[in-house]
């Protein structure tokens, strides 16, 4: 599965940039939502391994489309019989492709007769069939393609942005005490340049293109940089944007150095376990427990700097202050050519995905009335 699949969507709502990120497959096609909300217990499962599912209705019931990564489609069909409570007897799940005639295939069968028809009407028991099949024909998985959303919110961290959690809906904004134009600009040109370089699909708005062909400053401490120059960078910070770059890099979800500690700790408890010991579970189980206790204070810690970059405001007892973000210097200079041969600031634009046009729909409708700010 390529970056490419995962679309971010930035928005200005009064002044405010947010980001929001979009998996593989679109939410809420226009027509099919009450459908896709009576079988999201097929759907989601096979869109979560980036697959774009569609429901329709046949003769006598609803078929769910699937289109593969080989143009090939799933169709997974409920046994045509009077049932109740919305439950079928049994389901057949072919593969086929409309460009290959030759190419038809029964990927899972618990009709009557078939040969998983003890499994009947069970869903867990498709979709166990499903991912079978779908792990030979070498589809993502759910592991890989939560992995590249989750990286998309990890450039977004690394580019300043601040997580926003709410109950179904998370996004990341910029920090509330950025009210500089330029400096959100500067911010968000760094952000493209992130998702611009590790290929993944972004759009927004036309009047929220940086107009500014300035590149942004390098980061401060990129990634694999030794812990010290991190302490060395905050002590001698004057702003708590420098802070917060910093602590960016030890906070990032997913890849960030405390997230990759945690990874480290559960992976030794897993090969500890099999070492044979009688001792060895209790071992295990205790670094699980550390793990898990350690993966709460990250995130105590990764909300204490979303907090920090609220603020944005020079430290009262620093004489130094921060270095202006949308200056580069003479390190900068390998980024700076690479930046202005293809610029995010005057060649971007949407990408084509299928969730952008109801998504900026979407962004346009909430964009309150007067000039931009």
């Amino acid at each position: 599965m390529d970056p490419d699949c995962v679309t971010v969507l930035f928005s200005d709502t009064g002044g405010a940039i947010n980001a929001r990120v979009f998996g593989p497959f679109t939410p809420d096609k226009p027509g099919d939502t009450a459908n896709r909300q009576r079988y999201a217990d097929i759907t989601v499962p096979l869109e979560q391994r980036g697959l774009d599912c569609t429901v329709d209705f046949g003769l006598d019931d609803y078929i769910v489309n699937a289109e593969l990564p080989d143009g090939s489609h799933l169709t997974i069909s409920p046994e045509q019989s009077d049932y109740p409570d919305d439950t079928p007897p049994g389901w057949l799940v072919t593969r086929s492709n409309p460009d290959d005639p030759d190419l038809f295939e029964i990927v899972y069968d618990s009709q009557a007769g078939g040969p998983a028809q003890f499994n009947a009407g069970s869903v867990p028991h498709l979709l166990a069939g499903v991912d079978a099949r779908l792990d030979e024909l070498g589809v993502a998985t759910r592991e890989q393609a939560a992995a590249l959303q989750q990286r998309a919110e990890s450039l977004l961290h690394r580019a300043g942005f601040v997580p926003v959690v709410r109950f179904r809906d998370s996004y990341h904004r910029l920090p509330a005490g950025m009210a500089d134009p330029g400096e959100r600009q500067a911010a968000l040109g760094r952000a493209l340049d992130l998702l611009r370089d590790e290929g993944y699909g972004y759009a927004f708005p036309a009047d929220l293109r940086p107009v500014d062909p300035r590149p942004t400053a390098a980061p401060r401490n990129p990634p694999g940089v030794s812990l010290p120059s991190v302490g060395r960078a905050i002590a001698e910070a004057g702003h708590t944007r420098e802070v917060v770059e910093a602590l960016s890099e030890l906070t990032a979800p997913g890849d960030g150095v405390l997230d990759q500690v945690i990874g480290v700790l559960d992976q030794t408890a897993e090969w500890w376990e099999g070492l044979g010991g009688a001792a060895d579970p209790h071992y295990a189980a205790r670094l699980r427990y550390i793990s898990e206790h350690v993966g709460g204070y990250v995130r105590e810690v990764r909300a204490m700097r979303g907090d920090l970059a609220d603020r944005h405001a020079p430290h009262p007892g620093r004489s130094r202050s921060a270095p202006p973000p949308v200056c580069a210097t003479a390190s900068d200079e390998a980024r700076v050519a690479a930046a202005l041969a293809a610029s995010p600031t005057t060649t971007r634009t949407l990408t084509g995905h299928p969730a952008e046009p109801a998504l900026a729909a979407a962004a346009a409708a909430v964009r309150p009335a007067g000039p931009h700010r």
